[in-house]
């Protein structure tokens, strides 16, 4: 079924531009792969699940680079708080998530590399949204947080609770993460092009 919806979200961003986008099939052929290695066996493919989940989150990543060039908006202080807290929050996960896993993986440098990159990115999407206060980029909160949800899920149930409701919670965090990355997809044409201020 993962390869139908792989399609069919490309087929939604394609109904909604009129176009194509290298990049963004790049990323879902690229998760797709990585999630059915995952699937067959994660100890026996665990550099080929790391090394798609790379090239996908570096998909994700390119598509931010025009929104990160866009002028910022003044951020006040007031506004830091909640996304301070958030980033501090994520870093304890991801730093849990290591500490947890770190004697199971078989490719422990692989692994770290991963977990730096998962870091950045929930970074990057906590940034954006401060930078640019488009309503749009609220999808950005959205894909961080199913990703790391994503990403821990996967761990505790391949090295720790192997159980189907795990497995069940995991493909619906897959799902949540890219049904919002496929919007956000369509919506940052917008986000581009819209000067306006936002408070």
């Amino acid at each position: 079924m993962k390869p139908v919806y792989a399609l069919l979200f490309y087929l939604y961003y394609y109904n909604s531009t009129k176009k194509h986008n290298l990049v963004f099939l790049g990323f879902q052929l690229s998760a797709l792969i990585s999630e059915i290695y995952f699937l067959i066996d994660l100890n026996n493919y665990f550099n080929e699940v790391i090394f798609f989940y790379i090239i996908a989150t570096a998909m994700m990543l390119m598509t931010f680079v025009p929104v990160l060039k866009i002028k910022p908006q003044e951020i006040k202080s007031n506004m830091l708080i909640e996304p301070i807290l958030g980033v501090i929050f994520c870093t304890y996960l991801i730093v849990h998530l290591i500490t947890v896993f770190y004697e199971n993986v078989p490719n422990k440098p692989l692994f770290l590399i991963a977990a730096i990159l998962l870091w950045v990115f929930t970074l990057i999407c906590t940034l954006i949204p401060l930078r640019n206060r488009h309503p749009y980029n609220i999808h950005l909160y959205v894909i961080a947080a199913s990703l790391l949800v994503e990403c821990i899920l996967g761990f505790l149930y391949y090295y720790s609770i192997p159980m189907s409701l795990m497995l069940t919670t995991l493909n619906i965090a897959i799902c949540v993460h890219k049904t919002a990355v496929s919007s956000y997809f369509v919506k940052i044409i917008q986000v581009r092009s819209d000067d306006r201020y936002y408070l």
